[in-house]
């Protein structure tokens, strides 16, 4: 029985840890682009995000505070599924967190 509890405490973790995943690399890329502003309309891969710089004249306020609150609203919304037992809630969370852990290596090796 004890056995029982503890894998399904430890399912219980899985979670917590692809939300803390998500976070933390939305901020290491925000770190990134305000590291490297002045070279970021150059390097910018995404077509938006490019497009919002192109508009603000080559800054980074406007792209980096879409780009958070589009993470909170990620998150949010993960919650709300986990929040409400949606059977969607681990494919959803674990594909999130899967290209999250992607585009981690991407910027780091990249």
């Amino acid at each position: 029985m004890k056995q029982m509890l503890d894998e399904f405490r430890r399912w219980q973790l899985w979670f917590p840890f692809a939300m803390v995943l998500i976070a933390a690399v939305s901020l290491y890329d925000t770190f990134l682009t305000i590291k490297f502003r002045d070279m970021m309309i150059y390097m910018e891969e995404n077509p938006v995000g490019y497009w919002l710089m192109a508009i603000c004249e080559g800054e980074v306020g406007l792209f980096i505070q879409l780009k958070l609150a589009g993470t909170m609203v990620v998150l949010l919304l993960l919650l709300w599924m986990k929040i409400r037992q949606s059977r969607m809630t681990l494919p959803v969370t674990g594909s999130l967190a899967s290209y999250q852990c992607w585009l981690m290596a991407y910027l780091t090796l990249a």
